[in-house]
């Protein structure tokens, strides 16, 4: 079996570390370098999600978006997301057209990537 894991850019770790870390909850893997003035590169996870965040020119394209399926428990974690008061999102709760029988939550980090959460209920 293999394991993808999407690099996203970012261009400010305090702002990865508030909206990836303290609003969604992902938890830091690794990160590299420790040495400030470097650009930092680090992986994230969240119950089996993982990303790699990079401040690296080239490593990704701003803009991004990545589709998760199958997130169980997608209206509590919407609530706990919408519950700390994030200032730069309030993301809803919909139903894609796409599919009646799931729901979707999307959220947009700081350096214009998406990632849209799919349950199918």
């Amino acid at each position: 079996m293999s394991t993808v894991k999407p690099i996203l850019r970012i261009f400010d770790y305090d702002k990865a570390i508030e909206f990836y870390i303290n609003w969604l909850g992902f938890k830091i893997d690794w990160e590299h370098p420790h040495d400030h003035g470097s650009p930092k590169y680090m992986e994230v996870t969240l119950r089996g999600i993982t990303f790699n965040l990079s401040e690296h020119h080239g490593d990704a394209s701003p803009g991004s978006h990545i589709s998760i399926v199958d997130f169980e428990g997608l209206r509590t974690y919407h609530k706990e997301l919408n519950a700390k008061k994030y200032k730069y999102n309030n993301p809803g709760l919909e139903v894609p057209e796409w599919n009646p029988k799931a729901i979707t939550v999307t959220v947009h980090d700081p350096f214009g990537n998406r990632i849209t959460f799919t349950e199918e209920e």
